[in-house]
């Protein structure tokens, strides 16, 4: 990386570095512990720019833990994993896009089709709005279980302009894909970018814990999942995690 660079353009060149990693990562071009060690080396870089960088934008800056997003909708949704996990929490801002190439016309998308937004995309595939649609629609292929049709949704969004929650949640969602199809060291890789990318993203914590707990890593497991038990949760998603922090305990050895 060139040092002369603008900290601007620098930033943006790493960045692209990075999503080219999880694109070969997806396409199995790289193995899972490589990409590991090539993101958190891209993510030194980040770093050391920032430290230079003495008016850095809300969206450059990452969230902590105690700024975890409590804002949108909490989400159970039905799920079947190696620890026989039966839900999972989603926190989503909730957002709209565009429907046109005219970015000055916002439509909720909540009235427009899968097919509808299919066609958008296609057509509009270098407009910067096009990005959160395709999130949107990777996000409604993702909670229909149709994870064949969400994932190059997901790459896609993540090649394009989005902020820091909702890359989070993209990577979060590919990393809980790939786990679902049995890639769990691709999973965790994915999974530990997104909170690398926002702390504060609950289902990246949730996502990892239940990782964790099925490669039996309890510790690791109540690390991240305990901390959810302070959000304000729905009764069944507090039950359900409850109980896999229970489960967690007991490996353990410290009983329930």
């Amino acid at each position: 990386m060139a040092d002369g660079l603008p900290a601007g353009r620098r930033r943006a060149l790493i960045e692209a570095d990075i999503r080219d990693v999880h694109r070969q990562l997806a396409e199995e071009e790289l193995d899972a512990a490589t990409a590991r060690r090539l993101i958190e080396r891209y993510r030194q870089e980040l770093d050391s720019i920032e430290a230079g960088t003495e008016d850095a934008s809300p969206e450059q800056a990452t969230p902590g833990r105690s700024g975890r997003r409590t804002t949108g909708t909490l989400l159970l949704i039905g799920a079947v994993i190696a620890v026989s996990v039966t839900a999972y929490l989603a926190i989503r801002p909730r957002e709209g896009g565009f429907v046109t190439g005219n970015t000055e016309t916002q439509v909720d998308l909540s009235e427009v089709t899968n097919e509808q937004m299919e066609a958008v995309i296609a057509a509009n595939p270098d407009v910067p709005g096009v990005a959160a649609m395709r999130l949107s629609l990777a996000d409604r292929y993702f909670e229909a279980g149709e994870f064949s049709n969400a994932l190059p949704h997901y790459l896609g969004a993540l090649e394009g302009t989005l902020d820091l929650t909702r890359r989070s949640r993209a990577l979060a969602r590919v990393g809980w894909m790939s786990f679902e199809s049995g890639n769990a060291g691709i999973a965790r890789s994915y999974l530990e970018e997104a909170l690398a990318t926002d702390d504060g993203y609950s289902e990246a914590h949730l996502f990892l814990g239940l990782l964790l707990l099925a490669e039996q890593d309890a510790p690791g497991a109540l690390e991240h999942l305990e901390p959810l038990l302070d959000e304000d949760l729905p009764d069944g998603i507090r039950e359900a995690i409850e109980e896999r922090i229970t489960e967690a305990r007991r490996m353990l050895g410290s009983g329930g």
